[in-house]
């Protein structure tokens, strides 16, 4: 069971994500606000009550995430399309303090949906292409979530994912379950990476900077920084070896600004060597990461 992992304080089991569903439609005219409120309880309630594992999770320790829809247009009164942006939180150990796991905007949430439509859960056949996104997202919180707990722990749950891909995509014409787009804002290809063989070595990042990093700040955050900046170094050098890879843009996006909140009160030199990291992760935000470098040390 997970609960090892973070500390079990209740017998009483529970499904394993706790999410948080906002819908938003701005600028669409005429849209029907009762559709979209039952379609955001529908969504809260599928996610809540769905087991997507075998494995036992106090109540207490329910994923949290984040799923913000903007839909942008409305082709006919069931269909609807916008972006879907997934936010995962972890617990940091010793501290009240919450990490993003996963931070992803998806451009291509289109989906058909009535007021009679019913989510229903099937592991091995495709359903609709919404019941395919939210377990697609769904595995891949999990996936996450696992990974910053132990060493490619998440494997499992990446595997199911693609399983929903190959499902949608055999069964679906809908965009995102083939290869092709923009790489780095693919749901295909953040796949594809997280199970490719060749990007193993982003795994073992992951976990790093989660139980020898920040799991590890409040008892000693000299000692938890040297070790993110250790696993940024090995960032680059991975990103350096797969420039392609979209696993870097996904970690830049999850992790960036908690990046810039962790070495605010790092040494001079500390600081330098975040920066540096960080023009070869994220170059078009480097002035951000520079205004570190004018602040005074802690």
């Amino acid at each position: 069971m997970r609960g090892w992992l973070i500390g079990w304080t209740g017998w009483l089991l529970a499904q394993e994500l706790l999410p948080i569903v906002n819908i938003q439609a701005p600028g669409i005219q005429g849209v029907d606000r009762t559709i979209l409120q039952q379609l955001q309880r529908d969504i809260t309630q599928y996610l809540s009550t769905t087991r997507f594992s075998e494995d036992q999770f106090a109540p207490n320790e329910r994923i949290k995430c984040l799923l913000n829809i903007v839909i942008t247009a409305l082709p006919n009164p069931t269909r609807f399309e916008g972006t879907l942006q997934i936010q995962a939180i972890r617990p940091v150990y010793g501290s009240t303090y919450e990490t993003l796991t996963f931070n992803f905007n998806d451009p291509d949430f289109k989906i058909d949906y009535n007021a009679t439509t019913t989510l229903q859960f099937s592991e091995n056949t495709y359903v609709d292409n919404l019941t395919s996104l939210l377990n697609f997202y769904a595995y891949l919180i999990l996936g996450m979530d696992y990974d910053s707990f132990g060493p490619e722990a998440g494997l499992p749950f990446f595997q199911k994912a693609q399983q929903v891909m190959n499902l949608a995509a055999a069964n679906s014409a809908e965009p995102g379950w083939q290869p092709g787009g923009n790489f780095l804002r693919s749901r295909y290809w953040i796949l594809e990476n997280l199970l490719n063989a060749s990007y193993k070595n982003f795994h073992k990042l992951f976990y790093r900077y989660h139980r020898e990093g920040l799991d590890k700040f409040h008892k000693d955050p000299v000692a938890a920084r040297e070790v993110l900046l250790q696993v940024l170094a090995e960032m680059v050098r991975f990103s350096q070896e797969n420039p392609n890879s979209a696993l870097v843009r996904l970690f830049v996006d999850t992790k960036g600004t908690e990046l810039m909140q962790a070495f605010r009160r790092s040494t001079p030199e500390q600081k330098q060597r975040f920066v540096a990291a960080m023009k070869l992760l994220d170059p078009n935000n480097l002035s951000v990461y520079e205004n570190l470098l004018q602040e005074e040390g802690p």
